[in-house]
């Protein structure tokens, strides 16, 4: 990751961890969890989760339906993981799960945001 605040594994964060001892058998990474594609990569639940965004917030603003769906798949996974985190709040998301989701939904020129500390 580009930034060292970004560059943290997911057995680092104890809301993921916790996520992840949900399941029997111990994972060595987050992005094995069973529920991690269903609920972060699955476009079909992106779609139902852009439409319940879009009602609270409107719409996304995002060029591309690759962009949209990363985005959304990030705010899916801290939801799944955090929950409700409240106005400008925000979290770093495990470097993997980044990937992963960077990976499904990619960007064509390769330009990623990253993590934006909330502003004060």
């Amino acid at each position: 990751m580009p930034s060292e605040v970004e560059n943290i594994c997911c057995k680092e964060i104890q809301k993921v961890v916790k996520r992840m001892k949900q399941v029997p058998d111990p994972l060595t990474c987050m992005i094995q969890h069973p529920g991690f594609e269903v609920n972060c990569l699955n476009p079909y639940t992106l779609q139902n989760i852009y439409n319940i965004y879009r009602a609270d917030y409107g719409p996304v603003r995002r060029r591309t339906e690759e962009e949209r769906y990363r985005y959304l798949a990030y705010r899916s996974f801290v939801s799944w993981c955090w929950g409700y985190l409240g106005w400008n709040v925000r979290v770093v998301i495990p470097s993997c799960v980044v990937h992963r989701i960077r990976q499904e939904y990619p960007d064509p020129t390769g330009q990623f945001v990253g993590f934006r500390p909330p502003l004060d």
